[in-house]
């Protein structure tokens, strides 16, 4: 059915086709509400800098500032909100010089799609593709049985070895390949990188990540002289991602140079994976493929190409985070504790022991705030809202809900 509205008094207001009146329905017996695939408002945007508080909740957004306490950021979804900053756990600023190559999906222009149904690719338009194609591939796609499907920014399959790929003109030494993943039940996702094949997973050249709700693993595959193999890269790393709510952000990154892979799941460090024989790929690996293993339902989306800095989380920065001081991890691996006193026109003011310091944004990698010294607890009856595309969570009483404005 249809959400119509929530009443802090009387309910949720539920509309249902062959139900009349309308339902209304206790809140306290309700677990979960599942919005549809609502296209997102024209002024819907990718904000630079993401906030993560105490209790675990996480916002994006445009950072304007912080002062007197009080840290304020400029959102599509929100307008202007002010954040406590004592309710602040971390703060990733989002200022950068870093170069982000690809940021998608929107079309399905430059994707390659396997049908695992008939063994058909459907290969990427011309560059010179008119409306009218672009079109058509987007419905012989979502018409096919065995492919991924195009819906509103995102890529979904339910067919096992349905791939989705694409390549990039360019790829930096130091790369990163972040995306946003959604699945029903269990998930298992192969996630091919500096790859030069559309069509397989372990036929060409790349580095492939083996995902599921339990485990990650890396293998790498070669191909030379018409001869293909693959080699795991090492010990997997066992995870839970179902505790994480059936949804995670995903970073893969990679120095080409130094043969070191890490994953990253929702920002957090999981694993370093060292390529020792560091052969060269293909010119031309420079492609990312998605296979979808199970027929449960997966979704990608947010999905970004970009430069990475090469920085690792090593025992220094894990030692000096104690926790009863504002840390600084600078893009460069180095950092400071001390006191945050302001933000403000792309700069930071920190106290240390030794000095006052003006710490520009761009060469802050990430900001931990001093932890609070007494628990921050929810208010009865509170409920948790995530945000579409996986892009920040809020917990809190509804007060009204009224014409598609939440309070």
């Amino acid at each position: 059915g249809s959400f119509e509205g929530l009443d802090a008094k009387s309910g949720i207001i539920w509309n249902h086709p062959y139900v009349s009146p309308r339902l209304i329905i206790t809140p306290s017996h309700v677990k979960h509400i599942q919005f549809g695939n609502n296209q997102n408002p024209g002024r819907a945007k990718k904000h630079s800098s993401k906030i993560t508080l105490v209790n675990g909740d996480g916002l994006s957004g445009d950072l304007i500032g912080l002062k007197d306490g009080k840290l304020t950021l400029n959102t599509w979804y929100s307008g202007e909100i002010q954040i406590e900053q004592s309710a602040i756990k971390s703060l990733i600023p989002g200022f950068t010089a870093l170069k982000t190559f690809y940021e998608g999906p929107n079309n399905v222009r430059d994707w390659v799609f396997y049908d695992a149904s008939s063994g058909k690719l459907i290969k990427e338009l011309e560059p010179d593709s008119n409306a009218s194609e672009l079109e058509a591939k987007t419905r012989q796609i979502n018409t096919a049985q065995g492919t991924w499907r195009f819906n509103e920014g995102a890529l979904e399959a339910k067919y096992s070895q349905a791939r989705v790929g694409r390549k990039f003109k360019e790829m930096p030494g130091r790369a990163r390949f972040d995306f946003d993943v959604e699945w029903s039940g269990y998930m298992n996702l192969y996630v091919n990188f500096l790859t030069d094949r559309m069509d397989s997973y372990s036929t060409g050249n790349s580095y492939c990540l083996r995902l599921n709700t339990s485990y990650a693993y890396l293998y790498r595959y070669t191909r030379r002289n018409g001869v293909g193999g693959g080699r795991n890269m090492g010990s997997n790393v066992r995870i839970n991602l179902n505790q994480l709510g059936n949804r995670a952000r995903v970073s893969i990154r990679v120095d080409r140079g130094k043969g070191i892979i890490a994953l990253y799941i929702n920002e957090k460090f999981l694993k370093k994976w060292e390529d020792a024989q560091k052969n060269e790929f293909p010119k031309d690996a420079h492609g990312l493929l998605f296979t979808s293993m199970s027929s449960n339902s997966v979704t990608i989306n947010n999905i970004s190409v970009s430069e990475w800095n090469g920085s690792l989380p090593n025992e220094k920065n894990i030692t000096l985070d104690n926790g009863k001081e504002d840390f600084i991890l600078f893009v460069n691996e180095d950092s400071v504790s001390g006191n945050l006193l302001s933000i403000q026109e792309g700069s930071i003011t920190f106290k240390t022991s030794f000095a006052e310091l003006p710490i520009p944004l761009k060469n802050i990698s990430q900001i931990n705030l001093a932890r609070p010294n007494e628990k921050l607890n929810a208010p009865k009856g509170s409920v948790r809202a995530v945000l579409k595309g996986n892009t920040g969570s809020l917990t809190g009483l509804i007060s009204g809900w009224r014409n598609g404005k939440i309070t």
